[in-house]
C-alpha cells in the first residue's frame, strides 16, 4: 500500500513538472528583433525601429523581472552594458537594446559602437 501511495505522488510530481515546463516555453516567443525572447503575455505594437510591448513582467526600477531575466539568460543573451532604463544584450554577434518602463518594454536592434564593456 505504501508503494501505491508513493507511485501516485510521483505521478502528480511528474505531471506538475511537465505542465510547468510547457508553461515556461509557452510564456515566451522569439521576436523578429535579432531573435530576442519576448513575453507572449503582453500586447505587442510593431514600431519602425523595434517592438513596444505592454507586459507585467518588467518594471522601470528592476528592469526585466526574475522570470523574464531567467529566460533571457537561458536563451544565451548576456548583458553588455546598462544605463538608466536601457540595457544592451549580446548573443552570437547580435545585439539589442531593451528599455523597460513600468509594465512596458521597448526592444530595438543595437550596434556595438558606443557601448563600453
Amino acid at each position: 500500500m505504501n508503494t501505491r501511495r508513493m507511485g501516485k505522488w510521483l505521478a502528480v510530481l511528474l505531471g506538475v513538472l511537465i505542465i510547468s515546463g510547457t508553461g515556461w516555453y509557452y510564456l515566451f516567443e522569439t521576436s523578429e528583433v535579432n531573435g530576442f525572447p519576448v513575453p507572449r503575455t503582453g500586447t505587442v505594437q510593431e514600431k519602425p525601429d523595434g517592438l513596444f510591448i505592454k507586459t507585467h513582467l518588467v518594471s522601470e526600477v528592476d528592469g526585466p523581472g526574475v522570470l523574464y531575466a531567467m529566460r533571457i539568460r537561458q536563451d544565451g543573451w548576456n548583458v553588455v552594458d546598462r544605463e538608466g532604463l536601457a540595457a544592451w544584450y549580446e548573443k552570437d554577434g547580435r545585439m539589442i537594446e531593451l528599455t523597460t518602463f513600468d509594465d512596458e518594454l521597448f526592444l530595438e536592434p543595437a550596434v556595438r559602437a558606443g557601448i563600453e564593456q
